[in-house]
């Protein structure tokens, strides 16, 4: 393979993008049309592609192809906006998808921390949020429904804040978080409809009411490109 021509390949969609030729969100030649065009193998089209990729520039969603990566959005997880509302107040369009809920039993760390018996009755929930359409972040969350009961039988596809607000006049006060860029393990992965080992960001959280009750515990997988972290600090 011919480090020069993956170069050049490479600098050609960089340009592209750059100058907002190829606009973002729009869909590249696949990587069989690529080749033919510049005659290159399948092999120097696909390591300029996922250069890109590691670039943010272009993103692969598994059986559509490639795409030119939308604008990050700006997540400042200390302002306890909603995903809804932060999304749309960036000129984006938010959705949530639920893939799973069940009541389960606690085991020890969740116990602890919400301060009820092991194996005592939680919420788990699984979601997948989506900006103007593109899957960019996994929920794995476990709620707390000795202080929410009946939550389970919620529509659990809203914000859970304004759900939280107006149905059980609970707010998020506090929060403990924890950020680790990774590689996206195969469960995430899959949801998000990439290959497992994509780099991304896990963001681990609890959330308390304002008399110091864990609420909720929540782990977040989201795409490397598709969010920035902002955290402003104030005296």
């Amino acid at each position: 393979m011919s480090t020069h021509h993956y170069y050049q390949l490479q600098g050609y969609f960089r340009e592209l993008i750059e100058l907002k030729t190829l606009k973002s969100g729009s869909k590249l030649p696949s990587e069989r049309e690529i080749g033919e065009q510049f005659k290159l193998t399948r092999v120097t089209v696909r390591q300029a592609l996922q250069n890109l990729e590691a670039e943010g520039l272009i993103y692969r969603q598994n059986r559509k192809g490639w795409f030119v990566t939308p604008p990050a959005v700006v997540y400042n997880p200390s302002s306890h906006l909603s995903f809804n509302l932060y999304v749309t107040e960036q000129g984006f369009v938010p959705h949530t998808e639920k893939l799973m809920q069940q009541i389960e039993p606690a085991n020890a760390y969740i116990a602890q921390l919400m301060n009820i018996p092991e194996s005592a009755p939680v919420l788990y929930l699984h979601r997948r949020r989506y900006i103007n359409q593109r899957p960019v972040l996994i929920e794995k969350m476990y709620i707390n429904t000795r202080l929410l009961p009946g939550i389970e039988k919620e529509d659990l596809t809203q914000s859970l804040s304004q759900l939280l607000k107006n149905n059980y006049q609970r707010e998020y006060r506090d929060m403990d978080l924890v950020f680790k860029s990774t590689s996206l393990p195969s469960s995430a992965a899959n949801d998000l409809g990439i290959s497992a080992g994509q780099p991304g960001l896990h963001i681990e959280r609890i959330n308390y009411t304002t008399d110091k009750q864990v609420l909720e515990v929540d782990y977040e997988f989201w795409r490397h490109d598709a969010v920035t972290i902002n955290i402003a600090i104030q005296d």
